[in-house]
């Protein structure tokens, strides 16, 4: 096995950039992803996405951390199908990756402390996950 070249794509060269997000492989996970955090429009390469959360995080919303959420789920999830190539020889469609993504993404609202504001209850509805509808003030 040529160490050189990109476990996940064969194509490349194995770096940092073509892992995240470049290759063919992780552009096919990033692509089923970055539409369940209103990224649709930022292509797969990391520069784009850290650009675009730069860009957001000044705004102190919910939405805005699900994409920190996602992006980071997505990265760890790539990078373990990476070393689950090298060190078993396993790699799982990229469409079965995207679902473990979603799903981390889903337990992690699941266990977060958001303020409890129709914009943040939407937001979980889109997750489905059940939130108990309340106002703000607790009535």
């Amino acid at each position: 096995m040529n160490m050189m070249c990109c476990l996940l794509c064969y194509e490349n060269v194995d770096s940092h950039p073509n892992l995240f997000f470049e290759c063919k492989y992780s552009t096919q996970v990033w692509l089923k992803v970055r539409d369940r955090v209103g990224m649709s429009s930022v292509s797969p390469r990391w520069t784009d996405i850290v650009q675009w959360l730069c860009n957001h995080d000044h705004q102190r919303r919910a939405d805005t951390y699900v994409a920190k959420l996602l992006v980071a789920a997505a990265a760890y999830s790539i990078w373990q199908e990476r070393n689950a190539k090298l060190f078993k020889n396993q790699l799982r469609p990229p469409e079965m990756v995207s679902d473990v993504i979603i799903n981390i993404v889903r337990y992690k609202l699941m266990g977060a402390k958001l303020k409890n504001t129709i914009r943040v209850r939407n937001l979980l509805r889109e997750w489905e996950i059940q939130t108990e509808d309340k106002d703000d003030d607790g009535g």
